[in-house]
């Protein structure tokens, strides 16, 4: 039976810096496969990118991205993180599992058995510690379902005309916030926690289609978020020793989460 001292559920950025951290005994879970769609996948805003980072891993990221002209305040890209993030993964891609469904969790002594499933079938893994990172909580849905504050949609959009839309366009049930380039911009929506995927991008277009087409017909949408955005009510929680919520997606952007990541792998 496979152990470790820590299983994280949840691939985010903060999961991939405690696996970056060079924490031996740690594996990540999620049953999506991308790490960091908290940041990458949601066009979340962001800020704080020049921030004193404590690692030499997070400041060579850091130093990758500024060197390709991605760090620029508020327009700073997240996606140009992924790829140089990806390639530092490599060396620790055992300790991720992706794809890969929780499907239970009992309590065994002072720790945990826990039971994955994935496309090889079912197996029981043994934890000391089970940090649960996911914006539903897995682990213990009526706690995820009572601390999801707010979600929202966002979608990028190309608007020749960026300055103009922003300027005369107030839309009532969205906002607008200037994208990565002059001509980019980013319209986001509020939906609700239950609604389907198909509900939130009707209610994103929805509210998209009630600008005022004849004066900025040029102004289109690019590409709509694969993820949503998540607030939560509580950052952290305790459910029992050993087993915690932590909220991964409270970090002003990708790469604080990666250090913050790093420096608990290293505690």
């Amino acid at each position: 039976m496979v152990s470790c001292d820590t299983l994280i559920l949840g691939s985010g950025c903060w999961s991939a810096g405690a696996a970056l951290s060079g924490r031996g005994s740690l594996l990540v879970v999620d049953r999506g496969a991308v790490i960091g769609a908290e940041y990458f996948d949601t066009f979340r805003p962001t800020s704080g990118w020049k921030s004193e980072l404590r690692s030499a891993e997070a400041r060579e990221l850091y130093r990758a991205m500024a060197d390709r002209g991605g760090i620029d305040g508020e327009r700073s890209d997240s996606y140009l993180l992924a790829p140089f993030l990806y390639k530092m993964l490599i060396p620790h891609h055992s300790k991720f599992r992706l794809w890969t469904e929780t499907v239970s969790i009992r309590p065994d002594g002072n720790g945990f058995l826990v039971t994955l499933f994935d496309a090889d079938g079912s197996e029981e893994i043994r934890a000391g510690r089970i940090i649960d990172t996911t914006p539903d909580c897995i682990s213990n849905p009526d706690f995820g379902r009572a601390n999801r504050k707010n979600d929202a949609l966002a979608a990028a959009v190309i608007a020749p005309a960026a300055a103009d839309l922003m300027r005369e366009w107030r839309p009532a049930d969205g906002t607008l916030r200037p994208g990565r380039t002059a001509d980019e911009l980013f319209f986001t929506v509020p939906v609700g926690a239950d609604d389907s995927w198909p509900e939130s991008r009707e209610k994103l277009l929805k509210a998209w289609n009630r600008r005022r087409e004849i004066f900025f017909r040029s102004c289109k949408i690019a590409s709509i978020a694969k993820q949503r955005q998540v607030e939560v009510r509580e950052d952290d929680h305790c459910f029992a020793p050993n087993h915690h919520y932590f909220n991964a997606g409270r970090f002003a952007n990708p790469l604080s989460a990666v250090d913050a990541g790093i420096s608990f792998g290293r505690a």
